[in-house]
């Protein structure tokens, strides 16, 4: 179906609106499942950044690869070499059916009641309604006040089913998230897995260089974290909370449930350029070391584990198995 969807915003606040699809709260995607996804792949609602230059006074699109992603920039929407809040730098880009929290994307599942859509593709800023006063045209997520804080720290439910025809039972799957500007520690994520259990993430600030960075993350899964046989399939779900009391600006993409892990690392530039740190949330397999491209180590289920990444940020398992 056809619904408004964006483009690139020239500054915060002016949202141009284009035709594109979504996946209602109601829908089936009638193919094999390859993910259930909170939001889109759009690179924030600025594509690929056309435009814009990072705090860093380069280009938001580092490698000039499709829409903004992993190693790229937020853009300094004021020019002024500084992202952060109070700065001129809140964006709103998101359409309608985010702001109704059920916007989706991917394939092969039936949604039961996914949310967080409203998190993404905006500046999760304290102050957020200084720049955008009209509470209708620019509703902020949770209680509708930045300034508390607690609003900024986005949750995401994964709540849908899986035909038994459309998966294999068994199949590893991954939570994969992309996010921007996390400079503020401490931060923490906790799931909460289908069975009510839970455990954190730990995450550490972006390299201090790297003002606006946009990392991506992935956390393995087993199967049976997330689904549980129900009638002629399996009904999926998957909570994501972050606690980040002290982060003033951050911003989200999408996040998503995969059968495959994101890339954590940048496309290759065609020019000489400085490395980019990026954050992986590292395996959580049980027991296992999962093996990666760029030398990161696993976290195992039983211990906590320094992750080795590409750049400077690591992340901790925290705690396992306890009650929800």
């Amino acid at each position: 179906m056809n619904i408004l969807k964006r483009s690139s915003i020239a500054t915060a606040g002016a949202a141009l609106i284009a035709l594109g699809t979504v996946i209602s709260a109601s829908s089936v995607q009638a193919a094999t499942f390859t993910a259930i996804r909170i939001g889109d792949v759009d690179g924030f609602g600025y594509e690929d950044g056309a435009g814009f230059k990072a705090a860093n006074g380069g280009s938001t699109n580092v490698n000039g690869v499709a829409v903004l992603g992993t190693g790229d920039f937020l853009p300094d929407l004021n020019g002024n070499r500084i992202l952060a809040t109070n700065d001129g730098d809140d964006f709103d880009n998101r359409v309608a059916a985010e702001i109704r929290k059920n916007y989706l994307t991917g394939s092969g599942f039936t949604d039961q009641g996914s949310t967080g859509s409203e998190f993404t593709d905006i500046s999760l800023s304290t102050s957020f309604r200084r720049t955008f006063p009209d509470t209708v045209a620019h509703p902020f997520p949770g209680d509708g006040n930045p300034r508390t804080r607690s609003d900024n720290q986005p949750s995401f439910k994964f709540d849908f089913f899986v035909d038994s025809a459309d998966i294999i039972t068994g199949t590893p799957l991954y939570f994969n998230l992309v996010f921007g500007d996390y400079d503020v520690a401490p931060a923490q994520v906790l799931l909460t897995r289908v069975d009510g259990s839970t455990f954190t993430q730990a995450l550490t600030r972006q390299p201090g260089n790297q003002d606006g960075l946009i990392q991506s993350a992935f956390v393995p899964l087993e199967f049976s974290d997330v689904f549980t046989a129900s009638g002629t399939g399996f009904d999926g779900f998957l909570r994501i909370n972050f606690i980040a009391p002290n982060e003033p600006y951050t911003a989200f993409d999408f996040a998503e449930i995969s059968t495959s892990q994101i890339a954590i690392a940048p496309e290759p530039i065609p020019e000489p350029s400085t490395t980019l740190g990026v954050l992986a949330f590292g395996a959580l397999g049980a027991g296992s070391l999962w093996k990666r491209k760029h030398n990161t180590n696993g976290l195992s289920r039983k211990r906590s584990t320094s992750l080795d990444t590409i750049g400077s940020l690591y992340l901790r398992r925290k705690t396992d198995n306890a009650n929800h």
